[in-house]
């Protein structure tokens, strides 16, 4: 999958704000900061390790604490604002 982004602001040890763009694919995350995203474009479907589903679109926000382990499925490309903390 083809990956871009963009670092916005760094601060003192996992405080970070940028850009995210992703191609369509399937991908694994297991987080090691907390994360929020806001999607401007595309969609994705987000399935927990432990087992819920559920559709993140553009105009959508979500939040993946520290430790959250899981797949997201791109459907369409991602372009999103990230925040690590």
């Amino acid at each position: 999958m083809s990956t871009a982004g963009k670092v916005l602001w760094k601060g003192e040890g996992p405080l970070e704000a940028g850009l995210w763009k992703c191609a369509p694919g399937p991908s694994r995350w297991l987080f090691e900061t907390n994360e929020s995203i806001t999607v401007l474009t595309g969609r994705m479907t987000v399935t927990e390790d432990s087992g819920g589903s559920y559709v993140i679109a553009a105009g959508d926000s979500a939040v993946f604490p520290k430790g959250w382990s899981g797949t997201w499925d791109i459907e369409e490309t991602i372009f999103k604002v990230y925040t690590a903390f």
